[in-house]
């Protein structure tokens, strides 16, 4: 494959482009050129080729019948890199062709001769060449007219392309005079007939071609200037200068005068010899007027200037006072402009005033246009402020060859303005500083004048706040930023518009949770303004208000506790706007609680049921210690971020957390919920502590009537209770005593025991006792000292129905201990341990009594009350088991009983 050069490549696509031979059809002066070829050659085929890229295009062929080939298959392409004719006497032989598809298919070619096709510029655009389908050889005159015809090829080529740009240049030519109809160009002979009339000089002065050609050019010059002989004179002007000018009046065919310049240039043959003129004139008449005008105007403009207020000023390059107006010498107090000429202006300005002055004036020096504002002293030394305006003075070619000054004295408007802007500085930083939103805007109506829209021309940064639109919405329209919002706040806009009558009246934002005040007023024919107040706070206020009262109103009307914590739970969920609220009984031992009828929002499932705190987080501790829990995004908050999922699930996301407190104990709990993040706002916690107190109240109140009725009952029972145990117990005290005064000191230690068993009772909780507190109180007047008794066991209560049993079993031990056992000495203890376990299902309680530091201990040789008191005292009445041993190292006591049992709350009869 023959190399390829890119850069020869290109000048042969420009040289082809500008020949613009390509793809043209068959010519004959081509097809005969290769026709002599093959016959000159005794060929049987002979190609112009042109090289095209990827292709060679043939432009005239004999006996190939093919208009073009792929580049791979030209052997043209070698012949086009040669300086003189390119021949393979036997193509097969040949290593560049011998692979070649017209060798070895096809025609089956075997000789090739080419001659390059080059260019002036010695550009090589392709080969004249001859194909044989033998081998075969070019004798010398064959050889020397293939060469002359690819010559020929390339002159035809040449003389195509000058007559081209001939036709071309002479095309452009007519365009061109035909286009310039503002200029009359007319040529001339020797005499100074007309020899060409071109449209321009049809336009301007009125005779067509036809009319003057072979007339005297005299026709259209003045009868003045023809009998001056300014024909001639302008002809003999040409010849000797080359070219003669003028300006004056014509005449068109019309008769009318017309002001013109022109020029007369002398025409000359390819040979260098004089044959005529050429006359090119444009009509200047308008020019000439407006010249005129200008003359007037600037006549009129020095009698403006002298009398104008203003101070106008004129400087030389060198910013040097050349002109001063008389109303400027007056306004700068001068006397005479001679006290200022040549003076340099930037020097009456003092400080930034110099700075600001002299970059105006190179400005209008840079062909720009200076401008600014400053305090200068007049020559008599009263302080002016001026508005200066410094414009270039341009000459003839445009170039700033002077500068106008124009001062304008603004004292007084200065002064004026600088109120104007204090004053709108104070009201704008009022606008901006005010918490009240305000706006202004534009109605928009449809084509019936319906009020549609409005646009918002002005915002204050209040508003923007209150209602969430950026001000940036200045400009746009309501329903552009708030699609969705009612056709009656923009028909009340339009109402005060129409009617010029101010309107109050409410909006609110579910989205910001505020309600506004909206105070509106009409401002233009249809533009009116709008104050926001924000009342949400106001509002809040009165509906929490109004709920309390409601409140108030409806737990005066119930007498059931689940009623009127379900009635608080309603209102303060439906004031809020909360997703749950209500009460909870607090399981203080299992860290639970019981929610048993909540109020929930619509659409929202309840979250009624048993609840383990610490399944939702870590506050536990903050609501045992008596304390609110406050939480506004419980993702956030640390107590509840790990649990979030758990709440989410019930639907919680914002919580609040009330615990309402007995003894110090954390008994109930007042919730409210939300399902979105929310900043709990201080009115809203001191209202749901409100709610909690109120209904705490009432439920106290209900709980006091209720306990009152319970406590008549109780009384009686157990007034009836007491006397039979007080029976009881005397008559088994008297039974075995062995002397009055003995019985007396067992019948009182009994009975104060059987007091204080009631004591414990009244003083905890209602009919229970946490175990601790009942087993110190049986025991107190035995504590002589700090290390009598060991107590240790889990804390749970005991009901009123084992209190009083169990308190007088463990005063028989103690009384027993004092009198024989561990008691008796000053070293001996006993040790009380109880337990909880599991038997058969049922949790059980299990508690130990056991002495030891006493003296020996001897099994007693009978059973009295006392003993018979502790063995039956849980046993009977509770389904409990007692185990009473003697060791020698200290009685030994086991209780063993349900812990249902234990904490039943229906007291024993005296009788069991």
């Amino acid at each position: 494959m023959f190399g390829r050069n890119p850069q020869v490549e290109d000048r042969r696509q420009v040289a082809l482009a500008d020949y613009g031979i390509l793809d043209t059809p068959a010519e004959a002066e081509f097809q005969d050129i290769v026709k002599v070829a093959s016959e000159v050659c005794g060929m049987p085929v002979s190609l112009i080729s042109l090289l095209d890229g990827e292709r060679q295009w043939f432009k005239a062929e004999v006996g190939f019948g093919q208009d073009e080939t792929p580049l791979s298959q030209s052997i043209c392409a070698y012949a086009a890199q040669q300086d003189d004719i390119f021949e393979i006497e036997d193509l097969t032989r040949d290593r560049r062709t011998a692979s070649n598809p017209l060798v070895t298919g096809g025609p089956q070619v075997r000789f090739y001769a080419g001659a390059p096709l080059i260019t002036p510029d010695g550009v090589s655009l392709g080969a004249l060449c001859v194909l044989d389908t033998k081998p075969n050889k070019l004798t010398p005159s064959q050889a020397f007219v293939l060469r002359t015809l690819s010559r020929q090829v390339i002159t035809v080529l040449e003389l195509r392309r000058s007559l081209r740009q001939r036709r071309e240049s002479d095309r452009r030519n007519k365009a061109i005079l035909q286009s310039a109809v503002d200029y009359a160009i007319v040529s001339l002979d020797l005499k100074g007939l007309v020899t060409s009339w071109s449209p321009g000089a049809e336009h301007i002065l009125g005779w067509d071609e036809a009319e003057m050609c072979g007339k005297p050019v005299h026709v259209f010059f003045t009868e003045e200037d023809v009998y001056a002989g300014i024909p001639e004179q302008e002809m003999a002007s040409a010849l000797l200068h080359g070219c003669g000018t003028d300006e004056r009046w014509h005449i068109r065919k019309s008769g009318e005068r017309f002001w013109a310049n022109g020029e007369m240039m002398p025409l000359w043959d390819e040979h260098g010899r004089h044959e005529g003129f050429l006359k090119i004139l444009r009509d200047r008449t308008s020019q000439r007027n407006a010249a005129a005008k200008e003359a007037a105007d600037a006549a009129f403009m020095r009698g403006v200037l002298s009398s104008s207020a203003d101070c106008i000023k004129v400087l030389d390059p060198n910013a040097r006072l050349t002109f001063m107006n008389d109303g400027g010498l007056a306004v700068i107090e001068a006397d005479d402009f001679n006290q200022v000429r040549g003076c340099d202006w930037t020097g009456f300005w003092q400080g930034k005033s110099r700075d600001d002055a002299r970059a105006a004036f190179w400005a209008a020096l840079a062909g720009g246009t200076g401008h600014f504002q400053a305090p200068a002293e007049t020559l008599k030394g009263t302080p002016k402020w001026w508005d200066v305006q410094v414009t270039p003075i341009r000459d003839a070619e445009g170039r700033p060859e002077r500068l106008l000054v124009v001062s304008r004295d603004i004292t007084k408007q200065r002064a004026s303005d600088q109120l104007v802007t204090e004053s709108e500085k104070r009201w704008r930083g009022l606008f901006e500083g005010m918490q009240e939103g305000f706006f202004s805007g534009e109605i928009i109506r449809d084509a019936d004048g319906k009020p549609v829209d409005y646009r918002f021309v002005e915002i204050n940064p209040a508003f923007a706040a209150q209602s969430g639109l950026p001000v940036e919405t200045v400009g746009r329209s309501l329903r552009e930023t708030i699609s969705d919002i009612p056709d009656w706040v923009i028909e009340t806009y339009a109402r005060v518009v129409d009617t010029g009558t101010p309107e109050v009246f409410e909006i609110a934002v579910p989205e910001l949770r505020r309600t506004f005040e909206v105070r509106a007023y009409r401002e233009t024919e249809q533009r009116f303004a709008a104050m926001f107040i924000d009342v949400s706070e106001r509002k809040r206020a009165d509906a929490m208000r109004a709920a309390l009262a409601e409140l108030g109103d409806r737990l005066r009307n119930t007498d059931n506790r689940a009623e009127s914590a379900k009635v608080a739970a309603e209102i303060l969920g439906r004031t809020l706007g909360l997703s749950h609220a209500g009460y909870g009984s607090v399981r203080h031992d299992s860290e639970t609680i019981d929610v048993g009828q909540g109020w929930t929002a619509s659409g929202l499932p309840s979250v009624n049921g048993i609840h383990a705190f610490r399944d939702y987080g870590s506050y536990i501790e903050n609501l045992k210690g008596g304390h609110a829990v406050i939480i506004d995004d419980v993702t956030e908050d640390p107590r509840t971020s790990e649990d979030a999922a758990a709440l989410a699930a019930i639907h919680v996301r914002s919580l609040l957390n009330l615990p309402l407190m007995e003894h110090g104990r954390f008994v109930a709990l007042l919730y409210a919920l939300k399902d979105a993040p929310y900043a709990w706002t201080p009115a809203e916690i001191g209202f749901a502590n409100t709610i909690a107190d109120r209904t705490r109240a009432a439920m106290a109140r209900i709980e006091a009537e209720e306990r009152q009725t319970t406590l008549n009952l109780e009384l009686s029972h157990r007034m009836k209770n007491m006397l039979a145990m007080v029976q009881s117990i005397a008559t088994q005290t008297m039974r075995t005593a062995t002397d009055l005064d003995a019985a007396k000191e067992t019948l009182a230690g009994r009975l104060i025991a059987l007091s204080k068993s009631h004591d414990l009772l009244l003083d905890g909780t209602v009919g229970s006792a946490p175990i601790e507190t009942l087993i110190r109180n049986a025991l107190r007047n035995h504590e002589d000292n700090a290390g009598r008794f060991v107590l240790e066991g889990p804390s749970f209560t005991v009901g009123s129905k084992a209190a009083m049993s169990l308190s007088l079993m463990l005063h028989e031990l103690a009384t027993n201990a004092a009198k024989y056992g561990a008691l008796s000495t000053a070293i001996g203890k006993v040790s009380v341990v109880w337990s909880l376990r599991q038997n058969g299902g049922e949790p059980h309680c299990v508690l130990r009594w056991s002495e030891q530091g006493g003296p020996v201990v001897v099994p007693p040789t009978r059973t009295g009350f006392g003993s018979r008191l502790i063995g039956r005292g849980l046993a009977g009445n509770f389904g409990g088991e007692v185990d009473l041993s003697y060791p020698a190292a200290g009685v030994v006591c086991l209780i063993d009983a349900p812990l249902t049992g234990l904490q039943a709350e229906d007291a024993p009869t005296a009788g069991h």
